[in-house]
């Protein structure tokens, strides 16, 4: 046996059966020309796709599925089984998609009139209430000499509820104006 590095490489010829016949579609008969000549390493993918009007990735993908195509012919017992138009498998298929896409057609059209409907329904309006969250708790009688803390509400004055910085606020001025410390003045 000879070494794979002294072979000598001999240009592989078409194969007679594709040159011949005149009833191959053209198109086809050209596009596996092509893909032969570059999987035999005659033709780099560059040089292949340079004179056609096709992509890098549109060869990749004719070159895939004429490998599958070539694997589904080559399969034993494929020989045995001529198909005779579409694949039976891929007809049931292309039915089962059909049918499931009128069903999603169908359920899409009922939610967009129930959506409809329920917008003709429903009033508009603000989608909050003008009391946001929980309402909060009065504060609690402190002993005395404690003062209310930073977590409970306070009243002033007036009865507003008012804020931390507003009881500091309120507490010095108190002390500046010798008002007892503590709740509301009486």
């Amino acid at each position: 046996m000879v070494p794979e590095s002294h072979r000598r490489h001999r240009p592989r010829p078409t194969p007679s059966f594709l040159l011949e016949q005149q009833d191959q579609d053209a198109i086809a008969k050209r596009r596996v020309l092509m893909i032969l000549r570059v999987l035999s390493g005659e033709t780099p993918v560059t040089d292949a796709i340079e004179g056609t009007d096709i992509s890098r990735q549109a060869y990749y993908l004719l070159e895939e599925r004429a490998l599958r195509a070539m694997m589904r012919a080559l399969t034993p017992g494929a020989d045995a089984t001529i198909v005779m138009g579409p694949d039976p498998a891929m007809v049931r298929r292309i039915a089962e998609l059909e049918t499931r896409t009128k069903q999603l057609e169908q359920e899409k059209r009922r939610a967009e009139r129930m959506l409809y409907l329920t917008r003709k329904v429903m009033p508009t309006g603000p989608m909050k209430s003008a009391h946001r969250g929980r309402p909060r708790k009065e504060p609690s009688s402190t002993r005395p000499g404690e003062s209310v803390s930073s977590g409970a509400t306070t009243r002033n004055s007036t009865g507003k509820p008012m804020s931390a910085d507003d009881r500091d606020t309120d507490s010095t001025r108190r002390r500046s104006e010798g008002e007892p410390h503590g709740g509301t003045a009486s």
